[in-house]
């Protein structure tokens, strides 16, 4: 089988990401399902435990099968590393992120007030394009929620600026930049609701109680996923929509998401071409490497029984003298005790 039919018949077994385009919803199942393909094709159901197995694990065993193939595939094997650290990072994150918007909306569930709420908003303004993890809207507001599962303490500067702490501390964003743009596009949106100025608020929460949080950004309200639902229950403000002006402002904020697929940072087709010809490539030295050690073997044999054969000589006996000497006497003598015998015979007949 030459490379390339190789190639097809692995693409052929990835069905991962074989759509077009993807909604933010099927993002993560994809990655997820994309990690098992990679995971099976690799290990070709040798390992036990491949449900524990992640990407990362195949990208360890394919350097090493690689180094033993004398980097035959180093090219491909450079850019799967690239493209797999990143999508590694994107089901880290997805998941993580997943964990955290299942806490915050559960949270939300216990929510007294009247409300309605969307989640995973993309929206798209002058070229710049924003996904608002919730928008809730109330009688007394709009809230845009940012949520954040974070393991890490959290210092948010005067500036806005963003950083996880502990041992050392670590720039993330400037999330106050990210939050007015989010607030720019979502006013856009409810512009076209035909309601006026409507109030709309940035909270950042955070999922994970166990961390501190320092805030020094005072024109950004943070708090703890626990406390949201009170905090928007209780929140006071002049405005008050109604009901049907909730609806209105829902009905805008759908209309205005973005109508272009999801964007992800890794052109899957060509992750997986990448793949299926390192496999290939690979696979194929192997076999190369398998016949000239088994082609190795049977000269080694051939050559040793060449010289085998070459040592056996025919050997004829040959008397020496002395066993030639040995054996004349012996005929003699046996002469000598015929005649003997003869002579005592006629001696006996004579008498």
């Amino acid at each position: 089988m030459t490379i390339q039919n190789r190639v097809n018949e692995i693409l052929d077994q990835m069905t991962a990401f074989s759509k077009e385009s993807y909604t933010k919803e099927e993002y993560l199942p994809e990655l997820l399902k994309l990690q098992s393909e990679i995971v099976r094709l690799t290990f070709n159901d040798e390992h036990a435990d491949e449900a524990n197995l992640r990407l990362w694990d195949a990208s360890d065993h394919l350097k090493m099968i690689n180094t033993e193939c004398g980097g035959v595939a180093d090219h491909e094997l450079h850019k799967f590393l690239n493209s797999s650290k990143k999508i590694s990072g994107e089901i880290t994150a997805e998941i993580s992120g997943f964990k955290g918007e299942q806490i915050v909306f559960n949270a939300l569930e216990s929510l007294s007030c009247y409300n309605a709420i969307l989640r995973n908003v993309e929206l798209e303004y002058d070229g710049k394009r924003t996904e608002i993890d919730a928008i809730v809207f109330t009688h007394r507001a709009v809230f845009i929620i940012e949520i954040k599962n974070s393991k890490k303490n959290i210092f948010i500067d005067e500036e806005g600026g963003f950083y996880r702490t502990g041992q050392s501390m670590h720039y993330d964003c400037n999330i106050a930049d990210k939050m007015y743009d989010r607030y720019t596009m979502l006013k856009k949106a409810l512009d076209t609701a035909g309601l006026g100025f409507v109030k709309i608020f940035n909270i950042v929460t955070f999922t994970n109680p166990r961390i501190d949080v320092e805030n020094k950004y005072y024109r950004l309200k943070v708090c703890g996923s626990n406390y949201l639902p009170t905090y928007i229950d209780k929140f006071q403000s002049d405005n008050w929509y109604s009901d049907e002006n909730i609806g209105t402002m829902v009905t805008a904020v759908e209309d205005a998401k973005c109508k272009e697929p999801f964007q992800m940072p890794v052109n899957m087709d060509d992750f997986k071409l990448n793949f299926a010809t390192l496999m290939a490539t690979l696979e194929c030295s192997k076999e190369e490497k398998t016949a000239d050690a088994e082609i190795d073997e049977v000269q080694a044999k051939e050559s040793l029984q060449a010289k085998n054969d070459e040592n056996e000589t025919v050997h004829i006996f040959r008397p020496s003298k002395f066993r030639r000497g040995v054996a004349a006497a012996s005929v003699g003598i046996a002469v000598l005790n015929i005649a003997a015998f003869g002579i005592n015979a006629l001696l006996k007949s004579t008498r």
